[in-house]
This record gives C-alpha cells, structure tokens and sequence, in this order.
C-alpha cells in the first residue's frame, strides 16, 4: 500500500509539473490558434473536398496537396488563413481552470475560469433560441457545405459545462442564466428525426436532420443536466427519446456506428465512441437506469478490445476506411484518458488505464514548451504545430481531470470530472 501511495504522489506531482508548463506556455501563446480544418476551410479547399466526396477524377489530385502540407509543412497555413478563436477549446480550458482551482483552492484559477467565461460570450452566435456556438471556418463534408458559424450540439454542451462550472464555483446567477439561455437553444432549435414511437435522433445543427449518435448524446446529457438545474419536464422528455435512440443504435458488439442514415458515415473511430461513452455516463447521474450502466459496461467493452493497439495506444477506427497516415492521434490520447477518469468508480480498470495514457502522453509527447504534439505518423514524423481545439485544450483538461481525481481518491472524497 505505501508503495502505492509513493507512486500516486510521484504521478501526482509528474502531472503538476506538466500541467504547469502548459498553462505557462498558453499564457505565452494566447487562445487564438489555427486548426487543422482551416486550410480545409478555404476555397481551395471546400472545391478539393466536395470533388473528393463527388467522386471527381479531380478529387484525389487536389486534396493530396493539402494531406502532404499537413504532414510534412503544417505551418505553412500561416501564409493561407488567420488564427481563430475556438468555443469548444475556450470552454475546455475553463473546465480545467476550474479543476486547478478545486485542486489548489487559488482564485488564480478561478479569475481565469471568470475571465475566460465572460470573453467567450463575444463568440456566440446570434438569432436562435439561447447562446449557441460553432466553427470560425466554413466546413465541407460528405453532407454539403456547413458555413462558418453555424452552431453544432458537439460544440455547445462543452460551454454548457463550462457556465454551470462557473455559476457552481462563484455563486453569480449571470452564470446560471447563460445555461439557462443554451438548454433553450438545445431544446428548441435542434430538430428531431423519430426513430420509433419511443425515439428520436437530435440533429447536429439546426439546418439538418442526421442521425449522428454522438451528436444524441450531448443532446441528451444537457436536456437531462438542465432538467437537474431548472425543472422543465420538456427537456427531459426530449431527453429520453435521444437517449433511448442512442440505446437502441448500440450493435450486438458493443460498439456505436458514428451516424445511422449515411453508409459514408457507418465506421467506428476511437474519439466518437468516447464521445458517446462518456455523455451516457453523465447524464445516468440524473436518469439513473440500470440500461444505461449495461450499454457503458458493454461500449467499454467493445472499446477496449477494439480500438487500442497491444501497446495500449488509442487506434483511430475499429477497421480502418482507409490507409491512416498517423500512427499516434493525441486527441485520441486526451479523450481516452478523460473517459477513464469519469469511469474512475464504475469500471475497475478505467482509471488505471487513464494513467498510464496520462503518462505516456507527458512522457512521449509534451515537448519543451509545454504544449503537446498533434500527432506522430508512421515512419516516426511528428506533427508539432499546436492547434488549440485538437488536441491541446482537450489534453489540458484530460490531465487536470486525472489531477483532480487522484486529490479526490487520497482524501476520499467523490467528486465529478467533466
């Protein structure tokens, strides 16, 4: 047992260290970053895009271009595009501000969650129900062209988070009434697709009618936190219908396909799944049903078995669609490791696992500066460039979540990661 406990407070303070040195160089750094769709969002790049998902002959000639500057040139997008300010990311880092403060009880931490909350409200986009937010660049995918700010449940629920964080720490209502403003816009703008007489699929963004399942699940997760918080039944309702949209689209194997109506769509990838896992895992603290505990056991499961390599690395897709030139995808690596933390009491190896990923990650792949590799290709190429949203913001929190989860364990407490 002692050694146990010397290992925890070694890998305690290896974490601090390097969570340390990351929030040193995001202070150097700032929040506005480029991303590694912004080339994608040029013109160039949505004409390459929608040739390539057209099946044009052209298709192929013109995106090898921009997969080869990604790889071997990723900084050459300085000369193309502008860097942006990210919601998703910004709402991360408030999640993790917050972990810091819980942590070391510093209004350091919490003056930076403060301050960040309230810059992100210059980001949220106008004209829909409540406080919303999306993408700075246009996206061109299998399904057509999504433009720039248009807001997407994957996105929001993660400022959703973020504000219910903020209100909970501070006590101020101006907090609480921005979730209030974006369980409106989750209820009311998102369209539902039904399923069956018990279920429906929430769409991706208001101008949409998919069946993604992980877009369901943060649905789901946010009507069922905001019935929590503010006791309107036609949240829940909604609610249930995605979740039992979600229950029902989970295979024999455990496993989630990313979207049901699209045969483009119908692979399983690594970040996706714990996408899905997690929102299931959060929102059964309020639903509480025995279904749910038995489609996580069985998607961590499938998880497990499915997409890790013998060495434990986080493999991208369960079955590759096609030739991957990255070895090592440390979005991946943060999602993972997030995902065991909040599976910390419900499944015994989860936490274990979250370490030894945490480890790995701050071991192999913090550089010097504090911030984290992107991704490592076959061959041994490590792609450098720091894109805020993918994955450095999501590292961040992924290992202030194992931080505040080893606290809880030595004091004995049971507190909720995000």
């Amino acid at each position: 047992m002692k050694a146990d406990r010397e290992d925890e407070a070694l890998s305690e303070r290896r974490l601090w260290k390097a969570i340390a040195a990351f929030v040193s160089w995001l202070d150097h750094e700032g929040v506005e970053s480029y991303d590694p769709y912004d080339l994608w969002g040029t013109r160039y790049g949505i004409l390459a895009r929608r040739l390539y998902y057209s099946k044009s002959v052209w298709g192929i000639p013109l995106v090898a271009p921009l997969v080869a500057a990604e790889a071997l040139v990723p900084g050459i997008r300085g000369l193309f595009v502008r860097k942006e300010r990210f919601a998703t990311a910004e709402a991360q880092l408030i999640q993790g501000f917050l972990n810091l403060y819980a942590y070391t009880k510093e209004k350091t931490y919490l003056r930076k969650a403060e301050t960040s909350a309230s810059s992100l409200l210059e980001l949220s986009i106008p004209g829909y129900s409540g406080h919303c937010w999306g993408y700075p660049f246009d996206w061109q995918n299998n399904r057509g062209l999504w433009a720039r700010n248009t807001p997407f449940i994957t996105s929001t629920p993660y400022c959703f988070e973020a504000y219910l964080g903020v209100a909970d720490a501070t006590g101020v209502q101006k907090h609480l009434d921005v979730a209030a403003s974006i369980a409106r816009f989750v209820a009311h703008d998102l369209r539902d697709s039904t399923i069956s007489a018990e279920a429906s699929a929430g769409s991706y963004s208001p101008n949409d009618h998919t069946q993604v399942i992980n877009a369901s699940a943060y649905r789901a997760f946010v009507l069922f936190e905001a019935w929590r918080r503010f006791q309107i039944d036609e949240y829940r309702d909604i609610a249930h219908r995605n979740l039992r949209f979600i229950l029902d689209s989970q295979r024999e194997d455990g496993s989630w396909l990313y979207a049901l109506e699209n045969p483009i769509e119908a692979f399983i990838d690594h970040f996706h799944t714990c996408f899905v896992i997690k929102n299931l895992q959060k929102l059964n603290g309020v639903a509480g049903s025995a279904a749910i505990v038995r489609a996580i056991e069985k998607g961590w499961d499938f998880y497990r078995r499915a997409l890790f390599h013998d060495d434990e690395t986080p493999k991208s897709f369960a079955i590759e669609p096609r030739t991957q030139l990255a070895r090592v995808e440390m979005y991946n690596f943060a999602e993972a490791i997030t995902l065991g933390t909040l599976l910390k009491d419900s499944i015994p190896d989860a936490f274990a696992l979250a370490r030894r990923l945490a480890r790995r990650a701050i071991r192999d792949y913090q550089l010097a500066d504090g911030h984290f590799v992107t991704r490592a290709y076959r061959g041994g190429l490590r792609h450098t460039t720091p894109f805020l949203r993918w994955p450095q913001a999501q590292m961040f929190l992924a290992l202030t979540n194992v931080l505040r989860a080893l606290d809880c364990h030595e004091q004995g407490l049971e507190r909720s990661v995000s």
